[in-house]
């Protein structure tokens, strides 16, 4: 595999962009764990609250690589930054479409419910 490399000029500008990028990741990663957590209580929401609390996880992790790469100018704090981004919005899309296909079900289960119920007045 052919190791590719891309320079970037990090000025105090960025640095501070870098730096809140960072601050604003691990506090949605803590909100996100948070609601993770809350979400598991229920077997069935267990099923959204995992992927919900893995991508908050990986969300904070990101944050942190980010924070540590606008102090320390280290291009592995950046990969590891993007990587675990990219693994955050993998567990997110995986939490979108199960919550869609909760949704279908339950839209499919309400219409049969209503269309066998008899109304009598």
């Amino acid at each position: 595999m052919e190791n590719n490399t891309i320079q970037l000029e990090v000025d105090t500008l960025l640095m501070k962009k870098m730096s809140f990028i960072g601050t604003m990741q691990k506090i949605f990663g803590v909100l996100s764990i948070i609601g993770g957590v809350v979400t598991c209580f229920g077997i069935i929401t267990a099923i959204i609250g995992i992927p919900y609390l893995l991508a908050g996880i990986k969300l904070f992790k990101s944050g942190s690589s980010f924070t540590y790469a606008s102090y320390t100018n280290d291009s592995k704090f950046m990969k590891d930054a993007i990587l675990n981004l990219a693994s955050f919005w993998m567990y997110t899309l995986v939490m979108i479409i199960i919550t869609v296909v909760f949704y279908i079900i339950a839209l499919i289960a309400l219409f049969a419910i209503a269309g066998s119920s008899q109304y009598y007045y």
